[in-house]
């Protein structure tokens, strides 16, 4: 997956505006042999209370669908954040997760992201996708 660093600008200041709690959103982009990500779009979680679930509201779906439709993008995954945790799956997330979707995970601390990986569903499991941040070498951390 390829994302340009101005982009994970704009997802690195979600998970800060969000902290404590987990934020989410979508990333819109062209699918191909490298995921391409051109856009992103948060998302409104209707678990923002319980700090370490999120679950993104279907209205914003639709919306986050419509427009890359119209510009000729598709909904290549989503994003959400972990608080205080690592970048990688919770159970909650292996069970929530749908095939050939990405999802790309962020560490949040009050002192900012700590480490951002890309994930997919296999089977029943999550494996770890490619990352490429424009301007970075990232997989670990940022």
């Amino acid at each position: 997956m390829e994302l340009p660093e101005a982009l994970f600008r704009k997802l690195e200041a979600h998970a800060l505006d969000g902290y404590p709690s987990e934020v989410c959103g979508f990333l819109l982009g062209v699918d191909g042999e490298v995921r391409r990500v051109r856009e992103v779009r948060s998302g409104t979680n209707l678990l923002a209370d319980s700090n370490d679930r999120y679950l993104i509201d279907p209205r914003d779906t639709l919306r986050a669908d419509r427009e890359a439709r119209q510009n000729g993008f598709e909904i290549l995954g989503f994003y959400h954040s972990h608080p205080d945790h690592p970048a990688a799956p919770s159970i909650h997330d292996v069970e929530r997760a749908w095939p050939w979707y990405s999802y790309l995970i962020l560490s949040s601390t009050p002192g900012g992201v700590q480490a951002v990986r890309a994930w997919r569903q296999e089977g029943e499991e999550m494996v770890e996708e490619p990352l490429h941040i424009e301007n970075r070498e990232i997989m670990e951390g940022v």
